[in-house]
């Protein structure tokens, strides 16, 4: 953090009580531009589908958004019921995609799967066609493919996991449509299980095909009676492996391609679930919050998540996911110890920055919002 932006949320925090100037001069500046937000860029809805059990929304971000790479996610920020919400989402275009309206603008397209029992993806086209210019994050992430591949490839999705591997499989077929490399005819092979009728994309996927000859799909349906230690039986240790969808279906790669020999170090996944409680604690637990030079102890139960028990006390913290992945949540523990809810693993005694939605109390702490 450089000097000036250390003086300007020093400045805003002692004189306005914000994080930084900007936000204090948010609600004027929207006026003038709505959905302006510090630390956020602003991105123009060019078209939204509502598709079965999917909305796809294809966005033009504002000039100095950063270039994403190839499955990579943003975070998406809407308004909804008059409160600000936030989720992480990949992007299923290639970075190379242009806006068909615009064609020198670029412009990205999120595919989004809508779970009926939540309070954010069932109210995405209401708040979109309500607003029609959104929030997005940076792009994030390190779950990326940059090159065409010098060994055979491997990506192995369930669902909407298949999101990420569009936009790498987008990137690749940019790259090969230009490349002479001897390099280009490794083998990419793409192993999708889905529902019945629910696999997402499948024209773009065959279109894909055409410029990438190497790449080999596997539409698979476990109903059906397909099963991974099938699709991935010509999976050798040289290869390398990509895999996105639910934690059970990443688990489950990983016991398949244990069985193959395939090494640890050769395997890059991104999967996502609810947080689960490893070794829930009980009993209650004093919680001392510093917010700016207030203090405030509360008593919190041991088994909700920080954010939760704090939020149900009337203490306002940021978040965003409510998952672990946006990372907006995030705060200081001064002392005690908390567990992670996603691994198990405790903290030790000391300072450390923690997520709130992810973690549970052990002992008494000290919180810094």
């Amino acid at each position: 953090m450089n000097v000036l932006t250390r003086l300007n949320h020093a400045t805003a925090k002692t004189l306005l009580h914000t994080d930084s100037i900007g936000s204090y001069l948010e609600p004027i500046i929207q006026r003038f531009k709505p959905a302006w937000r510090t630390h956020w860029f602003r991105a123009r809805v060019l078209s939204i589908k509502n598709l079965d059990g999917v909305v796809e929304l294809l966005l033009s971000p504002e000039k100095h958004w950063p270039q994403a790479k190839a499955g990579q996610h943003v975070l998406l920020t809407l308004e909804v019921n008059g409160r600000l919400m936030t989720r992480p989402f990949s992007i299923s275009s290639g970075p190379q995609q242009l806006s068909n309206d615009h064609p020198r603008q670029r412009s990205i397209r999120l595919t989004i799967k809508v779970n009926t029992e939540g309070g954010f993806t069932p109210k995405i086209v209401e708040s979109v066609l309500t607003q029609r210019v959104v929030n997005i994050s940076a792009p994030q992430g390190d779950f990326v493919t940059v090159d065409l591949p010098n060994n055979p490839v491997w990506f192995v999705a369930a669902g909407s996991g298949i999101t990420p591997f569009l936009a790498m499989l987008h990137h690749l077929a940019h790259l090969a449509s230009g490349s002479a490399r001897s390099g280009a005819n490794h083998p990419i092979h793409l192993v999708y299980f889905a529902k019945a009728l629910e696999h997402l994309y499948v024209d773009e996927l065959l279109a894909i095909s055409k410029v990438l000859p190497q790449l080999r799909l596997q539409l698979l349906v476990r109903q059906q009676g397909h099963h991974l230690s099938d699709a991935l039986l010509d999976c050798d240790p040289s290869s390398q492996v990509f895999v996105c969808g639910p934690a059970q279906f990443k688990h489950a790669v990983d016991q398949q391609l244990d069985m193959l020999l395939h090494p640890q170090q050769q395997r890059r996944a991104e999967y996502y679930q609810a947080p689960v409680v490893a070794q829930q604690s009980t009993g209650e637990h004093d919680v001392l919050v510093i917010q700016r030079s207030t203090s405030t102890l509360l008593t919190l139960t041991a088994d909700d998540n920080l954010l939760t028990g704090l939020e149900q006390q009337g203490i306002r913290a940021n978040f965003g996911c409510r998952i672990g992945v946006c990372h907006q949540c995030r705060c200081v523990k001064k002392s005690g110890v908390v567990r992670n809810l996603r691994t198990g693993e405790l903290s030790q005694q000391g300072e450390q920055l923690i997520q709130l939605c992810i973690s549970q109390a052990v002992t008494s702490l000290e919180l810094e919002l």
